[in-house]
Order: C-alpha cells, then structure tokens, then sequence
C-alpha cells in the first residue's frame, strides 16, 4: 500500500493461501504416491500423467495475484507494485516453459531471481521513503530557518526604526544606511552570507543612541565639548547592548567601530586602516553619505556634487579607499540622485515649485521665496495676477525677482548654506524697474512706458552666455532689464519673492526654439581667461564638463604634452579641473563620426572613461607634496604647469603624470583594430594655456 495506508487485503488473496496449502499438500502426497513423478532404478526422472495438476494450483495462485495486483496497482507504490508484477508474470512464464522442457528447474531458478529481486526493489523503495522522509525534514527546517530570519529581520528592523525615532531628522536613516551597506559589500565581492551580516550590523549601528539623552541626539550642531564627548559614548554603549548577542558578534561590530577613521583619528578605540573590521569600514562609508545627504535641523540635503566630494576627500583618511571608491561609483550611477532621503521626509525650508502652484503669499520681503527657474537661451516666461495687501503704498506690496545660482538652485540666506552650496546673488530686480546689483557685473533697466502698476504682470527670461535678459510686461509698464554676469560658467535661476502681496494665476512657459545670439545686446565685455601665452595648440577654456577640447594629436612613443592648467573663479569641486582623452573618430572630433573613447584620465587620479571600449589599469600615489584636497584645489585655482608623457607599445598606451603630489600612471589595452588613436585634453571649469608638444 501507499504510505500512510493501512487495510486488511483484499478477500480473494485468501484462497490462495488455501490452493497454496491444497498444492502443498498434494506435493507431499505425490511423494508416496508418485502422481506427479518417479525415478526409475537407474534415478531417471519420469512425469507421471496426472504431472499437469501439480501445475494447476499454483497457477491459480499467480493468476488470482495478478489480477488483484492490476486491480489495485494505484494503491501500490511504484516500486513494490512493479517487482510482485514482475515476480508473478516470471514465475508464471517459467511454469509455462518447463511444462514442455522438463530437466531444468526453471521455475525454483526464476523464484530465486525474483526474491532477490523484490529484495532489491523493497530495499530502493524503503531508501526513496527515507529520502523524502529527510527531504520532508530539511524543507521544514528551510522554512522554519527562513522564518526564523524574517522574524530577525523585522526585530532588528523595528528596533531601528524605535533608535531613529529618538530624532526626527533621522527618520529612515538606519534603513537607509543598511541598504547601502549591503550595496557596497556586494560590489566589493563578499558572499550572500556576509552581505546579510553588513545590512543587519548597520541596521543597529545606532542603537547606543538609546542611551544617550534626546536633548544631546537632536542637536546636531552647536553641541559643547562635553556633550559632544557624551554623544560620542553612543557607540561604547551600542556595542556592550548588542555584545549579548552571541549567536550574531557582527552585530556589536557595527555599533562599536563605525566611527572609527582609516587614519587613527576616529573613537572610540582609535582603530587604524585594516585593522578596523571591514563591516565598521563599510557601514562608516553609508552612514556618512546618508547623513550628507539627509535634511538636518540647520541644513537641508546637500547637492549629489558636493556629497561625491566630500566622498572624495575622506579617501584614506575618514574611509577605508576601496569602499569609498565603490561609493563614488554608486554616487556616478545614480544621475538621478535617487539615493538619498525622500523629499517628503525631509524637513527643511518650504519651496515651491511655480510650476505646479497656482498661488503664492508674501508677507515680509524673503520670507518666502519660490524655487529657483533655469535661465537658458529658450524664454522662460512667467504670468501671474497680483493683489498687494491694503494699507501698503504699491512700492512696498509687489513681488521682485531674484537672480541667483546655487547648487539646488534655491535662495538662501543661511551663512552655512550659501557657503556649502555655493550660493550667489546676482542682483534683484523689482516690478516696477528698480534694480540692485549685487553679485553680477552691471545691471541695466530701461522702463519704455510709464504709469501706475498694474495687477497682471508678464515675464520674460532668457540668457545669453554671459548676460540675460528680463522683460516685464503689465498693462501700463514695459521694463526690460539686462544682466551681465561675471562669466557664462555658471547657471542663472530666478526666483519669485515679494513682499505685502499675493500672485494668483500663475502660469509658466518655456518656448522650444533658441534665440539668436544677439537677442541681447552686450552691457559689458565678453569675459575671457585665456589671453595668456598660446604655445603649440591653441589656448582653451573649458566652461563646462567636456564643452571644449584641444586640437588632437596623434599619440606618439615618447611623446610630451606641458600645459598650464587653471581653474575658473567659479570652479569649487575637485574634479573641475584638465583631464586627458584618448579617443578614435573617422572625423577626429570629440562625440565625432563613430566615435570610439579609450579613456578620460582627469588630473586628480579619477577615470572619468564614458565608454569602456577599452582596458584601463590606473594607479594614482600621493606623496609627501600632497597636503590636502581643499590645497590641491587651492592650488588648482592659482594655476600650475603639467606634463604628460606618453609611451606606446602597438596597441598598449601608458600615460604618466604628476602634479601638486599626486603621481598617476595609466596603461590603457587598445583593440587591436585600432590604429589611429588620438590624445587630446578637456576638463571642466578649467582653462589651458601655452600647451606645446615636445
């Protein structure tokens, strides 16, 4: 029977317990009576006529067998069903030969054969049961372990949700940090196992904090010495809680050595390099880029450049290398800047978008002000209605406009802000012409028509390379205001402020076809930084990343470039600098006719390759002339000569160079079925100047 089964067999089975028995019976019978045969004097078998009986019952026996085995065959395992059919039908078959050819005893031999036969497959099939039997077992384990780590999983989940709600500018954080940290684990090469290990450790890394007063975690900023020390406990703390755990020691790791520095100078235990365990290493990385970019009480997310920055310049220092490497990479895939805190958890100062309000209230001037739009050589026009509150002479109950950069290209008025995110003020301009200029070159205002102001008001924006052009346009007045900013490298946004009054009806528009270039008339001259000593090549500035690119050359064995390279007054990230390009295009233009790229080396020691299409080993050192990065950028505002050497072996390009304490040597695998590489230089916000070829 299946397993599981139990039934008293089938009636007819006993009758053939009773032929059995009648067979056996005439067997011993036939002994004295020699019915079915005899031996003669000279011991010669002879059958006996009535020898055919002898074969009767059992017969009856295997046929009644057979036809219960084909009648229940689906209540019989495989296995056993298949040998007692096979025992049967051999058995019977056999029978039926010896019948015609007596002397061998066919049927004892073709029994012997089946028992063992039935053996075997008993023996297969009670293997098959214990098989399933354990594989029962280990399934139920699985899901049980499965569950057991699901059940872990949302503990430790909980817990952390529990430590970051202590703050609520934390919200989300350990979340968050473990999801990054197991990013990096997994691209850093460690198994499934380990990368568990890393998300559940950073999931609680935090989780001194309870320990630690709401008053002292809340505040970030502004903590005294003592507070701070008492803040830095949080780890001590976190470690001892989570050491408890035995069955899990990587948990404590995490809590006790993420702030640890590559460089010694972190705490609690002043851990150095590899010596602090690799989980702390990586959590360290996370938890420092969720906190850059995460909305604090005194500051609001930092732009995704100054947070790959900031990366940057903890390398080897405040982070183990090789993981804030792979930071950097996540941070370069990211273009949408997707990895960081959703904007709805994020408490900071209002903005608002104009292009998806309809309204906008303003009571004392900056009070409020809208989120900043990107002036292009398209027009940007803006309409709205205004209704300036009673009781207010019309000069101060109108809207203004702000013209400004900034990294997230909103208006600040924090001194911290405008310094981490670069912000400038250009100038203001008022509805009714009156100007200030602040940060820009000049500002000139021209009202073509005069009279009172009327409430529904146009605006027209557009830029230039260096200057924009502003156009107000109401019932009564014609402004037209132009701009010349310092340079055309940085951006130009306008924000909606105001004071005493109310926009309703806005709308806005951005038109689809470009200006002409001399849609603005100039109000001061175009700003060049490169009337320097031309060498070789051409001088060339570079605006923007990769806008503009030397004249290329073929690489050479042994050839030299030197140039002086320097950054714009506007450059502020570490990567707005020279960088080298090794490209192939049927018209030698950089994204030129089937464009091939090999490699973008920039002079701080990155690969900024677009396209791998080729094999790139690149080392970079620092030596003893490498303070810091903020001097290396300090440096690179001044200006310095460099020089490029290069050394071509057929298809295998090495380039070496060096500059304020960085060395860097790269060696980049061409295909073979390239033959005319070329070498030219770019950068972003830098200029190069006096480049000759040696």
């Amino acid at each position: 029977m299946n397993e599981g089964e139990i039934e008293k067999p089938p009636i007819i089975l006993n009758i053939t317990k009773l032929l059995s028995v009648i067979a056996i019976c005439l067997v011993v019978i036939s002994q004295f009576t020699g019915i079915y045969y005899t031996f003669d004097e000279n011991n010669i078998y002879t059958r006996s006529p009535y020898y055919f009986v002898s074969y009767v019952f059992p017969y009856f026996v295997l046929i009644i067998q057979l036809a219960t085995l084909v009648r229940y065959r689906k209540r019989l395992r495989g296995k056993i069903a298949l040998s007692v059919f096979l025992f049967d039908v051999v058995s019977l078959t056999a029978s039926m030969i010896q019948l015609f050819m007596y002397g061998v005893s066919l049927v004892d031999m073709a029994a012997v054969v089946m028992v063992i036969g039935l053996y075997i497959f008993a023996l297969l099939d009670m293997n098959e049961r214990v098989e399933r039997a354990n594989q029962i077992e280990i399934n139920k384990l699985k899901v049980e372990q499965q569950n057991l780590k699901h059940l872990f999983e949302q503990t430790v989940t909980a817990l952390a949700t529990a430590i970051d709600a202590k703050d609520n500018f934390t919200r989300g954080h350990s979340l968050r940090v473990a999801e990054y940290a197991r990013e990096i684990a997994r691209l850093s090469g460690m198994d499934e196992k380990k990368c568990d290990e890393v998300y559940f450790a950073a999931l609680v890394h935090d989780v001194g904090k309870i320990g630690i007063k709401d008053d002292i975690i809340q505040r970030d900023s502004n903590l005294s010495d003592e507070e701070y020390e008492i803040k830095k406990k949080h780890t001590e703390i976190g470690g001892e809680i989570l050491s408890s755990i035995s069955e899990f020691p990587f948990l404590s790791i995490g809590a006790k050595y993420h702030h640890e520095r590559f460089d010694g100078k972190g705490y609690s235990s002043g851990l150095s390099g590899t010596d602090i365990p690799d989980i702390a290493r990586i959590i360290a990385v996370a938890d420092s880029y969720d906190d850059l970019t995460s909305g604090r009480s005194y500051r609001d997310p930092l732009p995704q450049s100054t947070v790959r920055e900031e990366i940057v310049k903890g390398q080897g220092t405040l982070f183990d290398p090789e993981y804030a490497r792979i930071m950097v990479n996540m941070i370069d895939k990211d273009t949408e800047y997707m990895m960081r805190e959703q904007e709805e958890n994020i408490n900071s100062t209002d903005h608002t978008d104009l292009s998806k309000v309809t309204e906008m209230r303003f009571e004392e001037y900056k009070n409020s002000v809208s989120d900043g739009l990107q002036i292009t050589d398209h027009k940007t026009k803006i309409s709205f209605k205004i209704n300036s509150d009673l009781g207010y002479e019309s000069r101060f109950a109108m809207p203004s406009i702000i013209l400004f950069d900034s990294f997230d290209g909103c208006v600040h008025n924090d001194d911290r802000n405008i310094r981490v995110l670069n912000y400038i003020e250009y100038g203001e301009i008022w509805l009714d012409g009156n100007t200030i200029c602040t940060a820009a070159r000049d500002i000139k205002s021209t009202i073509s028509e005069s009279g009172s102001f009327s409430p529904k008001c146009e605006i027209e924006a557009v830029r230039i390379k260096d200057h924009v052009r502003i156009k107000i346009r109401n019932q009564n007045k014609r402004i037209d205001v132009i701009v010349a900013l310092f340079d055309d490298v940085r951006f130009a946004f306008i924000g909606i402020t105001g004071e005493h009054c109310k926009i309703q009806n806005i709308t806005v528009e951005h038109d689809k076809e470009a200006v002409l270039e001399d849609y603005i008339p100039r109000i001061a001259e175009e700003v060049n930084y490169i009337n320097n000593l031309q060498g070789d090549i051409p001088n060339v500035q570079i605006n923007g990343y990769r806008s503009d690119i030397t004249k290329p050359l073929p690489v050479r064995d042994g050839m030299r470039i030197s140039f002086f390279t320097k950054s714009l007054p506007s450059a502020n990230l570490i990567w707005h600098c020279a960088y080298v390009l090794l490209f192939a295009a049927d018209d030698e233009k950089q994204d030129g006719t089937n464009y091939r790229e090999f490699a973008c080396i920039r002079i701080d020691g990155e690969d900024a390759t677009k396209v791998k299409t080729a094999s790139n080993e690149l080392v970079v050192r620092k030596d003893a002339e490498f303070e810091s990065w903020d001097v290396w950028k300090e440096r690179n505002k001044k200006g310095f000569p460099c020089e490029i050497t290069f050394k071509r072996r057929k298809n295998k390009i090495t380039m070496v160079t060096s500059n304020a304490g960085i060395s860097i040597k790269n060696t980049t695998i061409i295909p073979d079925n390239e033959k005319n590489i070329l070498v030219a230089l770019t950068g972003d916000q830098c200029t190069l100047t006096n480049i000759i070829v040696l």
